[in-house]
């Protein structure tokens, strides 16, 4: 996923018989669920929502 100049990772795992995994190691976030879509587009949402909050906490710094 790219946003702006950066890339995140997601990979996603299926866990057993009915659990899927999502991972991002550039912000060492995980989130589960039960199917792969669903964890997929979960982080996609956490990893905009990171992203959204990081510049706005720098843009009321000054610096952005």
């Amino acid at each position: 996923m790219i946003i702006g100049d950066e890339e995140f990772e997601i990979l996603v795992r299926r866990q057993g018989e009915t659990g899927y995994s999502a991972f991002c190691p550039q912000l060492e976030l995980i989130v589960r669920g039960t199917a792969h879509q669903q964890v997929e587009e979960k982080m996609k949402l956490l990893i905009a929502e990171h992203v959204a909050k990081r510049d706005a906490e720098q843009k009321a710094q000054g610096k952005g």
